[in-house]
C-alpha cells in the first residue's frame, strides 16, 4: 500500500510536456521582447577595448541571464518554469540545485537560443558562409533532434528528463513539495516580473512576421519630391521609368516590394535585403516573404 502510494504522488509530481512547452515558450520570448524594446531605445553596449577592437553589442542577453539566474537562485526554476509552477531538482535525489547547476542552467538558458539566433540571422542576411557556421548550424540542428527523441521518450515515460541539456545536467522538472520561503520584498519583487510576462507576450505579438507585415501593407508611401524642386546633380541620379531604384539599370526579373509597393531586379533587391533588412527606397523593414515576383502575361 505504501508502496503504491508512494507511485502515485510521483506520477502526480510530474508535469506534463504541455506545460513543459509552455515555459519553454515563455522563456523563449524574453529575449527577442528585451531586444525589441532596447532597440526602440537605442540601448547597446559599445565602447572601445582595445586598439581598433570596438565592442558593440546589445543589452538583452545579459539582462536575460540575470533574470534567469535571479530565478534559479530564489525558486530553482527558470522564469518560465516558476510562472507555471514548476521546480529544478536533482534526478538522482530531489535535491534543489547547487549554485554551480544555477549558474549553468542560466547560462545554458540564454545563450543556447542567443547563439542560434544570431547564427541563422547571419546565415540570412549574407550569401557567403564560412565551413564553422555550418557545422555550428549541424550542430543546433542535431540538438533539436536529441530533445525531440527525449521529449517522445519523456512522453511515454521512459526518461524522467524532456530535454538533453537537463540530462547532462543531471536536472528534471518537478512540481514543488513545498512553496518557496521568500522574504516579501523577494516575493513582490518576482511577482512583479511575471505580470512583466504578458507585457512581453505582447512585445513578441507586435513585432511577430504576420503582424509586421500586416502593419507594414497599411502604410501610406512616402509622397516623392517633385523633380523639379531638386538639385540637378539628383535629377541625373534619379531612375527613370522602368529603372530599378538600386542599380539605375532596365529592370530585369522585375520583383515588387509588398511593403513600400517600388519594383526593384530580383538580385538588387535580395542582395539588399539581405544587407541591410530594409526597402533601398522607403527604409522601411522587409524580409524575404516580402517580395513578390511579376510575371509578364
Amino acid at each position: 500500500m505504501a508502496e503504491a502510494a508512494n507511485l502515485r504522488q510521483n506520477l502526480q509530481n510530474v508535469p506534463s510536456i504541455f506545460e513543459i512547452s509552455a515555459a519553454e515558450t515563455l522563456d523563449n520570448l524574453i529575449y527577442p521582447a528585451l531586444s525589441k524594446i532596447f532597440d526602440y531605445f537605442g540601448l547597446r553596449l559599445d565602447f572601445k577595448l582595445w586598439g581598433s577592437l570596438r565592442i558593440q553589442e546589445e543589452l538583452s542577453p545579459l539582462l536575460t541571464w540575470l533574470l534567469q539566474y535571479l530565478y534559479l537562485r530564489k525558486r530553482a526554476s527558470s522564469f518560465g518554469e516558476s510562472f507555471y509552477g514548476l521546480q529544478r531538482t536533482v534526478t538522482q535525489t530531489g535535491d534543489l540545485l547547487n549554485r554551480r547547476q544555477q549558474f549553468a542552467s542560466a547560462t545554458l538558458l540564454t545563450f543556447i537560443p542567443y547563439l542560434e539566433r544570431k547564427l541563422r540571422s547571419r546565415i540570412t542576411h549574407h550569401q557567403d558562409t564560412s565551413p564553422w557556421e555550418q557545422r555550428l548550424l549541424s550542430a543546433f540542428h542535431a540538438f533539436h533532434a536529441a530533445k525531440a527523441v527525449h521529449t517522445f521518450l519523456y512522453l511515454i515515460k521512459y526518461a524522467s528528463s524532456h530535454s538533453p541539456i537537463f540530462r547532462s545536467l543531471g536536472l528534471t522538472l518537478r512540481y514543488p513539495s513545498e512553496p518557496p520561503k521568500e522574504d516579501q520584498w523577494t516575493y513582490l519583487v518576482l511577482k512583479m516580473l511575471e505580470v512583466l510576462a504578458f507585457f512581453l507576450q505582447f512585445v513578441q505579438w507586435w513585432y511577430s512576421t504576420d503582424q509586421r507585415r500586416k502593419v507594414g501593407g497599411t502604410l501610406l508611401n512616402p509622397e516623392a519630391m517633385p523633380r523639379k524642386e531638386l538639385p540637378k546633380e539628383v535629377q541625373k541620379t534619379l531612375p527613370k521609368r522602368g529603372e530599378c531604384p538600386v542599380c539605375l539599370l532596365s529592370i530585369q526579373t522585375p520583383t515588387a516590394c509588398s511593403v513600400s509597393g517600388y519594383v526593384f531586379c530580383w538580385k538588387c533587391i535580395l542582395s539588399h535585403m539581405k544587407e541591410h533588412g530594409s526597402c533601398p527606397v522607403t527604409h522601411y523593414p522587409i524580409s524575404l516573404d516580402d517580395l513578390v515576383r511579376i510575371y509578364e502575361t
